[in-house]
């Protein structure tokens, strides 16, 4: 989770693990070792390191899971009278505040760089946040008001923050410093790595290739999710074997030919002109029409197999609870950076309204749904965010999903949130929409006018989801 690393494959991960244990070994040191093998994503010692310096610590997971690994961290200092959390009340505080004062940003200045730009990189990085039960009364106040209220807690990780004098991001990144010691010793990283899985079946692949309909295409990662694999062994196993049925029609996450393309047996020519007499329709950039293209979850069905945890929704809401680092890469990537901090401001007011976030783990995209909890009834999302569609990013308003979740199957109620939205500039949703699932670009959210009326407007549809 800190990582930002999805959680693919676990299930059959942990179904496979007891057959591989080796017998020589106790069983965590085993487990440990399996983990560990070629194939296997465990983050370094030095890639958690990095991510707790560097990413958004805050918009990762669910607030229960923030918060244990807070509880974890201030449990190693074993102290001699420990918190009882289950009976404390604590929140997590950004002790750099979110909505910092003159006086906070001058601390940063001193530090050098713009220090909007490094509030906005440290704001939610695991250095600033802590655990207290005095949230509100610590509210933006200046850091030596903290200071004081810190010095009180009972807590060993808010003692060390009142120890120092300031608090700028030459602190904040010492902490990070000191919590990545800290959580290298309590969750030590994967052993030497080896070859520990058994041979994959490549069958499934095959057939799917052969069902793609005329003129459609998909992508190495869509094929890799669809049989629950990684996008470079399928390259590899398409680029040698040779009479896979529709082979070239695995595009690139970009939705072109990979630079690595080759034909596995005799020549066919030109790639671009075998597509092209496919059905395959290519822009001037030989990019091809997303319109056209086939996610895992559309294969699965062609096959009438299970899509579930394939399709685009977050249904099983577990497998969504990594912020995932590429929805963040793709998104800094792809957008400008006023169109980046409004939709970090936008994911930022979710949380404050009591959301939370959910990602897709499509290769040509990544994705981020807008999820509110609802106990007793399934959770609803308004919008998922694309940071990229081959282009630039969009905004989906999931009409689709809503009509079938009270109170949104009235349609009057559907037409309202589009109505609220139609009256911010750049947003045209017309009323035949309202099953569907219409988009308006991110250029939207460079005015930070707009964003906070769509911030009013994930007010008035978490009231109306809860109502």
């Amino acid at each position: 989770m800190i990582c930002k690393v999805a959680p693919n494959s676990l299930a059959r991960i942990f179904e496979d693990l007891p057959a591989q244990l080796p017998a020589d070994q106790p069983v965590a040191d085993g487990v440990r070792w399996v983990l560990s093998g070629q194939r296997r994503s465990w983050p370094t010692d030095e890639e958690l390191r990095t991510a707790i310096r560097t990413k958004r610590f805050y918009q990762q997971g669910q607030p229960a899971q923030r918060k244990l690994v807070l509880q974890r961290l201030e449990e190693s200092h074993e102290h001699p009278e420990p918190v009882d959390f289950a009976k404390a009340k604590l929140t997590i505080e950004h002790v750099l505040p979110q909505t910092p004062t003159q006086e906070w940003l001058d601390v940063l200045a001193e530090d050098g760089g713009d220090p909007v730009e490094r509030h906005r990189e440290l704001l939610h990085t695991l250095g600033n946040l802590t655990l207290t039960a005095v949230n509100a009364t610590l509210s933006n106040h200046p850091f030596q008001r903290k200071q004081d209220l810190l010095a009180a807690s009972h807590l060993e990780l808010n003692r060390q923050i009142a120890g120092t004098s300031r608090w700028g991001a030459g602190e904040i990144l010492a902490r990070a410093e000191d919590l990545a010691d800290r959580a290298i010793r309590l969750w030590p990283g994967p052993v030497g790595a080896h070859q520990v899985e058994k041979a994959r079946d490549w069958s499934l692949l095959h057939r799917a290739l052969a069902a793609l309909p005329a003129g459609g295409w998909t992508t190495y990662g869509e094929m890799a999710a669809l049989i629950d694999s990684h996008p470079r062994p399928v390259g590899v196993h398409l680029a040698n074997t040779p009479g896979v049925v529709n082979a070239h029609r695995v595009l690139g996450f970009d939705g072109r030919v990979s630079a690595t393309f080759r034909w596995a047996d005799a020549d066919r020519g030109e790639v671009l002109d075998v597509l092209r007499a496919d059905g395959v329709r290519l822009d001037e950039h030989n990019t091809a029409d997303w319109d056209q293209w086939l996610s895992a979850a559309g294969i699965a069905e062609l096959l009438g197999l299970d899509a579930t945890g394939l399709a685009g929704e977050p249904e099983d809401a577990d497998d969504y609870d990594i912020y995932s680092g590429r929805f963040e890469e793709q998104l800094e990537m792809c957008n400008p950076a006023d169109e980046v901090q409004g939709v970090d401001a936008l994911l930022s007011c979710w949380l404050e309204l009591g959301g939370r976030f959910g990602f897709g783990d499509g290769a040509k995209v990544t994705s981020c749904f807008l999820l509110l909890d609802r106990p007793g009834r399934k959770h609803v999302w308004p919008f998922t965010i694309y940071p990229t569609y081959g282009a630039a990013g969009y905004i989906e308003v999931v009409f689709l999903h809503l009509a079938t979740r009270e109170p949104f199957t009235d349609p009057a109620i559907r037409d309202e949130l589009r109505l609220r939205l139609n009256k911010i500039p750049g947003i045209d949703i017309p009323a035949s929409k309202l099953a569907l699932r219409p988009s308006f670009p991110l250029t939207v959210l460079a005015d930070p006018a707009n964003v906070r009326a769509l911030g009013e407007i994930l007010r008035w549809f978490r009231d109306t989801a809860e109502r």
